[in-house]
C-alpha cells in the first residue's frame, strides 16, 4: 500500500479504526493519542520514522491530523492545573504548558480568548498586569505542587491538603470557563483558600485535629498562625484577600450569592493565596524568571 496515495477521507477511515482497535483494548485517549499514529504507520510499513521535526514523515502528520480531527482540544488535553483569568466579565482558561528544562513561555499562547480579545488586551496596560499575575500564580501552582521542598514533599498530610487545594480550584476553574451557573465556582475556591493554609500550619506540626478544633473554617485566625511562622509570606496582600471573601459556612446556606464579577475576583483570589502558600513551601516562582522582574499588581 502507497500510504501516500490515499485519500485524507481514507486515511482518516483507517486512523479511526485503529483507535477503535487501542480503545477496545484498554488503552486510554491520553495514551491512544500517541500510540495509533505509531500503530498505523507500521500499518504501512514504516518500522523507524521521525515523530518531530526534520525528516518528520509527511505521512504520519497526515496521520496526526486525522487523529485530531476525531477529538476535541479538551479530550487531547495531558492533564495538569487549570486556572481562569477575568477579561472585563467574561472568564477565560488559563492551561499552563508543561516544559522540561529551559524553554521561552509565551503566556498569552495559553488563555483561550479570542484572537480580536488578545489584540485588544496588549493595549490595556492593567489588564495584561492582571493577566500576568494570574498567569504566574496558575503556573507556580501547576509546577510548584511537584517540586516542594524535601522537608514539606515528605510530610503526607502537607502535600494532601495543597493537592486538596488545586483539586477545589481546578473545579472553580471549570466551573467558570464551562460556561456553568458562576455561583458554583465559590465554595470551591473557598475551599481552595481553606485548605491551601492548612498546609503550612500542617508544616508546623499541627495535627488535622488540632487544626480542626483550633481554628475549624475561621481560616483568617488560621492566616495570623501562619503569618507568625513564616513572616516572608506577603502578609498584607493575604489579608485583603481574605478580607475579601465570604464566609465559608455562611455562604453554604445563604440565598443571596455573590454577582459575576465578584465571583471572579473571589476565584482569582484564591489562586493567588493557593500559589503563595506553594511558593512558601516551594523553589517555584515564576515571576521571578521574567527579565525584567515584573511588579505585582493583582490582588490589589
Amino acid at each position: 500500500m502507497n500510504p501516500d496515495s490515499l485519500s485524507d477521507e481514507e486515511i482518516l477511515y483507517i486512523v479511526d479504526q485503529t483507535d477503535l482497535e487501542l480503545h477496545l483494548a484498554g488503552k486510554e485517549i491520553k495514551t491512544r493519542s500517541w500510540e495509533v499514529p505509531s500503530v498505523v504507520m507500521r500499518k504501512f510499513g514504516f518500522r523507524r520514522f521521525v515523530r518531530s521535526g526534520d525528516g518528520k514523515p509527511d505521512i504520519l502528520a497526515r496521520i496526526e491530523a486525522a487523529f485530531d480531527s476525531i477529538y476535541r482540544k479538551q479530550d487531547l488535553a495531558t492533564g495538569g492545573h487549570i486556572g481562569v483569568f477575568m477579561y472585563r466579565d467574561i472568564f477565560a482558561r488559563i492551561s499552563p504548558p508543561h516544559v522540561g528544562g529551559i524553554e521561552r513561555i509565551e503566556p498569552f499562547n495559553h488563555v483561550d480568548l479570542t484572537p480580536v480579545q488578545l489584540r485588544i488586551i496588549q493595549t490595556e496596560p492593567e489588564e495584561m498586569a492582571v493577566f500576568l499575575d494570574q498567569f504566574c500564580d496558575v503556573s507556580d501552582i501547576q509546577y510548584g505542587f511537584r517540586e516542594l521542598k524535601p522537608p514539606f514533599a515528605a510530610m503526607e498530610p502537607v502535600t494532601r491538603f495543597i493537592d486538596r487545594a488545586r483539586l477545589h480550584l481546578h473545579a472553580a476553574a471549570a466551573i467558570l470557563t464551562g460556561g456553568y451557573d458562576y455561583r458554583g465556582a465559590v465554595q470551591s475556591a473557598l475551599l481552595a483558600t481553606e485548605l491551601s493554609l492548612k498546609s503550612p500550619a500542617l508544616a508546623q506540626g499541627l495535627t488535622e485535629d488540632e487544626i480542626k478544633k483550633r481554628f475549624g473554617h475561621n481560616y483568617k485566625a488560621l492566616a495570623d498562625f501562619i503569618f507568625e511562622a513564616y513572616p516572608a509570606i506577603d502578609v498584607d496582600r493575604v489579608r485583603r484577600v481574605l478580607d475579601k471573601q465570604p464566609g465559608y459556612v455562611a455562604n453554604r446556606y445563604d440565598h443571596g450569592q455573590p454577582r459575576r464579577i465578584e465571583v471572579g475576583h473571589i476565584v482569582m483570589g484564591a489562586q493567588y493565596v493557593v500559589a503563595e502558600i506553594i511558593r512558601l513551601l516551594s523553589d517555584r516562582n515564576l515571576r521571578a524568571d521574567f527579565q525584567p522582574p515584573l511588579a505585582r499588581h493583582y490582588p490589589a
